[in-house]
């Protein structure tokens, strides 16, 4: 994926780790709000994995590239990363994915049932990407919030 372009080499310190981090943790939260709209929902629910993906990869010094496709391969060097319980993140993150840009575009596509996958989606994901940082890097332990 470096040598493709697709991902590059850009270090980055706990802090920003756990900044990106954070961001997740904020968004999870967000998706599972009592009374949010299923397209609030959805949004925040993909931005949660998207943004912990970035994470997991910010830990590694590697960060996608931009243009077309750049989600995707936050998912896909994530899950290439060789994490335990991540090898699936790719196709789970389309689904979430496509559930979020229908509810954009078509009002009836998704509905609470589809809110509900993509939150799960999160609360399942969430805690293995927050497992592989702390394997990665056991000193960001004091810096990132537990999962919500």
């Amino acid at each position: 994926m470096i040598e493709g372009g697709r991902l590059r080499e850009q270090p980055a310190t706990r802090e920003q780790v756990s900044a990106l981090w954070q961001k997740a943790v904020e968004s999870a939260h967000d998706a599972g709000l009592e009374g949010i709209s299923v397209d609030g929902a959805l949004r925040s629910a993909y931005d949660a994995g998207h943004l912990a993906a970035l994470s997991l990869l910010a830990s590694h010094g590697l960060r996608p590239s931009g243009g077309q496709g750049h989600h995707e391969m936050a998912f896909a060097g994530a899950a290439a990363l060789g994490h335990e319980g991540l090898a699936d993140l790719v196709a789970d993150s389309m689904e979430v994915r496509s559930l979020r840009r229908g509810s954009m575009y078509d009002p009836v596509m998704a509905g609470p049932r589809e809110r509900d996958h993509a939150v799960a989606w999160t609360r399942r994901t969430l805690p293995l990407i927050r497992a592989a940082l702390l394997i990665r890097d056991p000193k960001l332990a004091r810096l990132l919030a537990a999962c919500p």
